[in-house]
């Protein structure tokens, strides 16, 4: 039977977000509806968390910091509750409550370098621990949310990409979907047959890869100093804060991409692990059973052991020149 292929393409989430779906002709109306299902998700998920509308629930969380909890549907709950377990097993590399952080940089909107003054007052604002949630956030009610301290916020920017394309995903499991690549903003989710996805090179213009692999029925989401940025006095600020000193991470790595099962998780991880550097970072995702390719600012290419017969450079060199594991924090 003849295969089509349909792409629908959409803005929300800060980001364009594609999924293109391979399918047989017959199937063309339920992939239709299927593809229509995703964006109205991810446009209502958008209302939801979007810190930029002022009817969001992450508004009325934000607003009301200090000053009481507000009422939180169940799948923000959800996101809120595994936000914090996050923060918590990375130790803060990965801090929900960064916003104050964020905001004072603006990295992608301004080359204004905060004082170490700001810098200091934006810091006493982060705490996950302060995030205090109520609720079974199992998507069977509601519950609620608050910050305990005035000037304390939360932006899921970080993560809310990567639990859309899990939920998209699910639309399209559920429709008999299973040959698709689901793409919001870099984080992705191949379904059905092996497919090749390219790793940005971090030292050349966006769109030029280094490497790619080959993955199938699994998420690919990768953070890189390469998305958002700007140099001043020959130093390159990005914007993968770290929260522990408030200033653009430096861990000695230029990318990291992980290769899991959930999307959402992925999304979270991928910045700790920025932010922890290539020791740390390696110890982390094999504790959590994940894959993933490390790129330090030297240009070094690290793999997991699992990924290595997966993976290729793009100007031809051989896998075997690349070293198993860190040796050095930074290396």
């Amino acid at each position: 039977m003849r295969m089509k292929t349909m792409t629908k393409t959409f803005f929300a989430l800060g980001t364009v977000n594609k999924i293109s779906i391979s399918y047989r002709e017959a199937d063309e109306g339920k992939v239709m509806q299927a593809a229509d299902l995703v964006k109205q998700m991810t446009e209502s998920m958008d209302d939801r968390l979007s810190v930029f509308k002022a009817a969001s629930e992450m508004s009325a969380l934000n607003a009301q910091a200090g000053r009481g909890d507000v009422r939180i549907s169940p799948d923000t709950l959800k996101i809120l509750q595994a936000s914090k377990e996050w923060s918590e097993i990375t130790e803060g590399a990965f801090d929900i409550t960064t916003q104050p952080l964020t905001k004072l940089w603006s990295i992608g909107e301004s080359s204004r370098i905060p004082s170490p003054h700001e810098i200091r007052k934006a810091k006493k604002l982060i705490g996950y621990e302060d995030l205090v949630i109520s609720g079974a956030g199992n998507g069977n009610g509601f519950g609620t949310a608050g910050l305990r301290r005035k000037g304390q916020s939360v932006d899921l920017g970080a993560i809310a990409k990567g639990h859309a394309a899990d939920l998209a995903h699910d639309i399209l499991s559920e429709h008999g979907i299973d040959e698709a690549i689901i793409n919001f903003g870099g984080t992705v989710i191949i379904s059905g047959r092996p497919k090749s996805i390219g790793i940005q090179d971090p030292g050349a213009p966006v769109g030029t890869p280094m490497g790619s692999i080959t993955a199938s029925n699994t998420a690919v989401v990768t953070s890189g100093s390469y998305e958002k940025y700007f140099i001043k006095d020959g130093r390159r600020y990005h914007h993968l804060i770290d929260p522990r000193t408030g200033e653009p991470a430096e861990s000695g790595l230029a990318s990291v991409t992980l290769i899991g099962p959930s999307a959402m998780e992925l999304d979270a991880l991928t910045t700790a692990v920025f932010v922890l550097g290539i020791q740390k970072g390696f110890s982390l995702v094999r504790e959590r059973g994940l894959e993933g390719v490390f790129i330090t600012d030297q240009g070094d290419v690290f793999l997991t052991d699992g990924i290595r017969g997966r993976f290729s450079f793009s100007d031809g060199r051989r896998v075997t020149d690349i070293r198993k594991q860190p040796q050095t924090a930074g290396a």
